[in-house]
């Protein structure tokens, strides 16, 4: 009896009370664990305020957090009204379980973080930037998610990865401030620790499998790549359990529906055969049995978009990923190199028109996917020693990288970097390796004149300055590139002279036999290996009087261009 009287008059702690709701009285009660809350027990005898329950939890959570930092509001690209503040310095600590399935309550560890006008701010900018590229989920479908998000946790889960993916996709430049990166990882991680465990009767659905390539996205940009696979494969193991690839399964679908569908599945197919190439890892999905369908939904310009870069991820067939990801080039012959290229070069005429009818954002992602593929090609020859300075075919000369930098520059002059930065860190990373290879072929084969050599320097530090600017670049590829640079720099010294002989520097030489890209300029065939021959390539000869001295200016021309190249380093 004694016992029982001491739980009745046990007080409540500071949150229970507030909220009116029974309190267990532990240490950390029950209550406060679930919402992940502080529990505090103070002597106040005060009068318990009526405040909203929502409300009472969200002040309760800024009162008793440690930290004082509040950010400046995050507001969508095309909007010019006020916004929820998110702070933070509150954000919640994890959920604890204490073994119960915390997916019971519909409650959010997360109420009031972020309100409903906060996402509904963020569609014009969904629709604009995110839409075109990943066209699964609409408009209209976010507007209900966003009205139902309070009571349903799946869908509230879901929605935290839709805001993190439209910020990480539509900040960019001056724009994408260190707290708008916080605010996309916060979402992120509040999408993650409310997403429902897959159980016995797990429900998987397009919006469940999309969740995971936002999530996936947002990672890749923050340079998480090892989670960012895990959500890739999370993601297509939802798209195996809808059965998309089931033409009989397929067929009992309404066609915006399963249209809709095929998209998911050809979108997590580019985003994968992306990463077996970026980070050498084994793909799995195999390519869908058909394009996707016509939709009257769907707008014809992201349609036809959409299909163009599929059609340009299908040439990552299943020989040209092992012979990437095997050590010694599988099956790489020259024939096969020529065929691959003519693949991605197309029919000019055909390209052209398709490409008038897509905006400038589909036109830059279309470009420089092109430019990025033709680039793995011809590194794939160039690891067989298919290459050669002789050869008239443009994919199997070992200049084509230094004629790709002139083309390069040509289209990224003629877009805006908003139409680049909006594809995130796959642009990027495609751009790092179009110029990583022109930077080795810059230190590694002289070009025939100085006068050649300063358009091909003038032509890589534009393209070399354009990538660095990418805020997606990390900083093992910003380092890679800048070391490169100086290796350009070291090769280029400023050249000093008296007025009567000139003092031109004598290593503008052809590769030694101990450099290993002196192997590349071997040639062989695909009827077989033909007989070894040394490359001739000119060698830069002594010019005499008047001669150098117009050597020694373009020398110190090239030697200035390249020691006034210091971005990035700060």
């Amino acid at each position: 009896m004694e016992q029982q009287a001491q739980k009745r008059v046990s007080k409540a702690c500071d949150a229970c009370k507030r909220r009116k709701v029974k309190c267990n009285g532990q240490e950390r009660c029950q209550q406060c664990a679930h919402l992940g809350l502080r529990c505090v027990y103070s002597p106040s005898n005060k009068q318990r305020s009526q405040g909203k329950r929502g409300h009472i939890i969200s002040e309760f959570r800024n009162q008793t957090a440690n930290a004082n930092a509040t950010s400046p509001p995050i507001l969508p690209a095309n909007s010019g009204h006020g916004m929820y503040q998110p702070s933070y310095g509150a954000i919640s600590p994890p959920i604890e379980r204490n073994g119960s399935d915390a997916t019971a309550s519909p409650s959010s560890p997360f109420p009031s973080q972020y309100s409903k006008s906060f996402f509904l701010d963020l569609i014009p900018d969904y629709v604009e930037g995110v839409y075109p590229v990943q066209p699964v989920i609409s408009e209209h479908e976010l507007r209900q998610y966003i009205q139902v998000m309070d009571t349903d946790q799946e869908v509230r889960s879901f929605i935290y990865a839709f805001g993190g993916c439209t910020l990480n996709l539509t900040r960019y430049g001056e724009n994408r401030t260190q707290e708008v990166v916080q605010t996309i990882e916060h979402l992120m991680d509040c999408s993650i620790d409310s997403m429902r465990p897959a159980r016995k009767h797990f429900h998987f659905s397009v919006m469940r499998a999309m969740q995971s390539m936002f999530i996936h996205n947002c990672l890749m940009s923050l340079q998480g790549s090892d989670a960012a696979f895990f959500y890739m494969r999370d993601a297509i193991s939802i798209i195996q359990l809808l059965r998309i690839d089931n033409v009989e399964n397929a067929g009992n679908l309404t066609p915006p529906e399963r249209s809709r569908r095929q998209r998911l599945y050809w979108q997590a197919y580019i985003h994968e055969r992306f990463l077996a190439i970026l980070d050498y890892r084994r793909a799995i999905l195999p390519p869908l049995y058909t394009l996707p369908e016509s939709d009257p939904t769907l707008p014809l310009q992201v349609h036809e978009g959409f299909n163009q870069i599929i059609k340009l991820f299908r040439l990552l067939d299943t020989e040209f990923l092992n012979s990437w990801l095997d050590s010694q080039g599988g099956s790489v012959t020259s024939t096969w190199v020529e065929a691959k290229s003519r693949e991605l070069e197309g029919d000019p005429e055909a390209d052209a028109r398709e490409l008038a009818n897509l905006s400038m954002m589909q036109r830059a992602d279309l470009t420089i996917t092109r430019e990025w593929l033709r680039t793995l090609v011809w590194r794939l020859a160039m690891g067989q020693t298919l290459l050669s300075s002789r050869s008239s075919k443009e994919c199997l000369s070992l200049l084509f990288p230094v004629r790709l930098s002139q083309t390069l520059r040509q289209q990224v002059s003629s877009m805006s970097r908003d139409d680049l930065e909006v594809h995130g860190s796959s642009i990027t990373q495609k751009l790092f390796e179009i110029t990583d290879t022109i930077a080795d072929v810059l230190i590694h084969v002289p070009a025939a004149t100085l006068d050649e050599t300063a358009l091909r320097i003038d032509d890589f530090l534009f393209i070399l300055d354009f990538v660095l600017l990418f805020p997606q670049l990390d900083q093992t590829r910003r380092g890679i590139l800048l070391e490169k640079l100086e290796r350009l720099q070291t090769m280029f010294p400023e050249a000093v002279s008296n007025a009567s002989s000139p003092n031109l520097p004598l290593d503008l030489q052809s590769p030694g036999v101990t450099d290993p890209w002196y192997q590349v300029t071997q040639s062989k065939t695909a009827a077989g290996l033909e007989d070894l021959a040394d490359v001739q390539v000119p060698i830069i000869e002594i010019p005499r009087a008047e001669a150098r001295v117009g050597q020694l200016a373009t020398w110190n021309h090239i030697s200035k261009r390249l020691t006034m190249a210091t971005f990035g380093t700060t």
